[in-house]
């Protein structure tokens, strides 16, 4: 990011696997919003409905979705797939809000869609996306690279490739998002020769955000840029309160549903809560 465009703060969310139904999480204010994938896209015209209605209820001038191995509907629709009110991005650059952002939903082998099958394939994959002279604000990767945000039973299951792809880059990105590994969530620094304090990556899954003892930590952070600092995240008392006027007969249904909003946003009443 050249250090004349101005300050910027984009906040990040991943992992969500429906949880936006539930009120569990509570999204900072920010310039841009970045979705890092497992939405939990099962049904394109039921989720995506759901998915548009959320986002229409929070205040951010820009969001931008990608998707990770759980976005099925996603991965059927392809190209087609658009989402009202957000930029959709799989596999390509663009410009949103002033940065330029590449977002990739592919994750080494496990479960669903989107599976890097070999290191050969991951290794392919990873140089047609990041050329060595590629030129990047935010990275947004649903994987995470590896030994980074990436830990999960004792092991680390990040993508090698992926890693080293980054490493290669002549200009790091000044932020990095992923998901994929919920109990990996946090801030870490990933070396790169030309980024003394290293890239910062942000592993923003959320889906902890229901589990006892993670309520805080699993919430979606705001970094400001070009300084690459968390400069917020969001609150799990203003979720709790969220969820409880939801339930309240009384409570306006239009309003948003971030820490920006006027009200709380309702999800419909037929709608599957995961």
């Amino acid at each position: 990011m050249a250090d004349n465009k101005p300050p910027i703060t984009v906040v990040s969310v991943s992992d969500m696997h429906g949880l936006y139904l539930r009120h569990c999480i509570d999204v900072p204010q920010g310039d841009v919003l970045v979705i890092a994938g497992d939405i939990e896209l099962r049904h394109k015209k039921r989720d995506v409905a759901l998915l548009e209605g959320w986002l229409a209820s929070l205040p951010h001038p820009h969001k931008v979705v990608g998707f990770g191995n759980m976005d099925r509907a996603a991965f059927e629709a392809g190209e087609s797939l658009s989402i009202a009110g957000a930029t959709v991005v799989v596999d390509k650059v663009v410009e949103v809000g002033g940065l330029r952002l590449l977002a990739s939903p592919w994750s080494p082998e496990y479960a669903g869609v989107w599976q890097i099958e070999s290191e050969a394939e991951g290794k392919a994959h990873w140089a047609r996306l990041l050329p060595h002279d590629l030129e990047l604000d935010v990275l947004v990767t649903h994987t995470p690279p590896a030994g980074y945000g990436d830990l999960t039973r004792g092991s680390h299951v990040g993508d090698k490739q992926l890693l080293a792809a980054v490493q290669a880059l002549r200009r790091p990105p000044r932020l990095w998002v992923c998901g994929h590994i919920h109990e990996a969530v946090g801030e870490y620094r990933v070396p790169h020769p030309a980024a003394p304090e290293g890239i910062l990556l942000v592993n923003a899954a959320a889906f902890y955000t229901s589990k006892h003892g993670w309520e805080a930590k699993a919430q979606p952070r705001a970094v400001a840029l070009p300084q690459a600092q968390v400069v917020a995240q969001g609150d799990p008392a203003r979720a709790a309160a969220a969820a409880a006027s939801a339930k309240s007969p009384g409570s306006d249904s239009d309003a948003g549903g971030g820490s920006g909003g006027a009200g709380v946003w309702k999800a419909p009443r037929d709608c599957i809560v995961l």
